[in-house]
């Protein structure tokens, strides 16, 4: 049985005493050089690709948080099931420990990674923004509602919340005129976003964001909760479609939120793709420009962007190439402890 709020943190906490454990993570080494006054759409933030997948960099999950702000999750979502893992949809493989306490076995199901972010967060209450990223591998197969449940306990109020929602960037949040009152709102994300409405950095100190992308099992995952999302079900996570060869118009939603889902295109305001199809050309800088001028979030994954030789300094322009040319708010990669990655603001 889990136990909520303070006494379930405190639980926490003596436990990990008793076992002679040390909750905080490494020396903390997180390069900043973004101006805290710049909105979150006029930056570039260093991301860790499958992080929870990665024991022998990352001992458990937040750990990455010394070296990154965006972070990772393989979910497999069915039956009432949240297993995280690369490959196993019915089993955790994964650097999350019991009830988020460090020492504790690792391999647990997406509660114990999000209580994981919620003992990070305790311990670090003016932390820098904090993005979740989410890969749905079979799609959203328990319901949006249940998701949002899981994170922030939306149904019951807030009470057996993991991480409360006044913690969380929301898509409603981006959506106020004046946050935080919110005494009116734009139409939709999109509406918001184009009319420039995203946070400073500093207003984000001590939040998260959660985002969600197709899984390679099943690309519905997004789609599903954009439908919650616009209908009032669902609130916590920003969807996320693909742009690849295969989306050929400057607005990969057209072919994603098609047929009854066309009106939850306005709902989707992210926007992830590999740096293969850049490069090559098959998503030309003049889709990413048009993102980027409606000031739509671009994340990019680049796995070595230092090389085989892992080489910093190549490494950063790289990183600067990426968000100069091709305007990524986010790149994400394999070389997270290499001292490569770091956020700045996007030129």
């Amino acid at each position: 049985m889990r136990l909520f709020g303070s006494a379930g943190r405190l639980r926490s906490l003596l436990c990990a005493i008793a076992f002679g454990l040390v909750l905080a993570s490494p020396a903390r080494a997180l390069d900043i050089e973004y101006t805290p006054a710049s909105k979150l759409n006029n930056v570039t933030l260093a991301g860790s690709h499958n992080t929870y997948d990665k024991k022998s960099d990352f001992e458990y999950l937040t750990y990455a948080l010394d070296k990154v702000q965006v972070i990772e999750l393989d979910v497999w979502a069915a039956a009432g099931k949240w297993y995280v893992s690369h490959s196993s949809p019915l089993g955790n493989v994964n650097n999350c420990p019991k009830s988020g306490v460090i020492g504790a076995d690792r391999n647990q199901d997406l509660r114990s990674c999000i209580d994981s972010l919620r003992t990070w967060h305790d311990s670090h209450p003016q932390h820098e923004l904090v993005i979740v990223k989410m890969e749905l591998k079979a799609g959203l197969l328990n319901s949006p509602a249940s998701l949002d449940d899981l994170i922030s306990d939306i149904s019951g109020g807030g009470a057996a919340a993991r991480i409360p929602a006044s913690s969380i960037f929301k898509p409603s949040d981006l959506m106020c005129f004046n946050a935080p009152s919110c005494t009116s709102q734009y139409a939709t994300p999109e509406e918001a976003a184009r009319a420039g409405n995203w946070p400073t950095l500093q207003s984000l100190r001590g939040k998260f964001m959660f985002m969600m992308v197709p899984g390679t099992v099943s690309d519905s995952g997004p789609r599903t909760y954009a439908a919650a999302l616009r209908t009032g079900q669902a609130q916590i996570v920003f969807p996320a479609v693909f742009a690849n060869a295969s989306t050929a118009s400057a607005d990969p939603r057209l072919s994603y939120y098609t047929g009854s889902d066309a009106a939850s295109r306005p709902w989707n305001v992210v926007f992830d793709m590999q740096s293969g199809v850049l490069d090559s050309g098959s998503v030309p800088a003049s889709v990413t420009g048009w993102m980027a001028q409606n000031n739509f979030l671009i994340f990019v994954s680049d796995s070595t962007p230092g090389g085989s030789s892992v080489d910093v300094t190549a490494g950063r322009a790289r990183l600067r190439s990426l968000s100069q040319t091709y305007r990524a708010n986010v790149v994400d990669t394999d070389q997270e402890t290499s001292g490569i990655p770091y956020a700045f603001d996007r030129p």
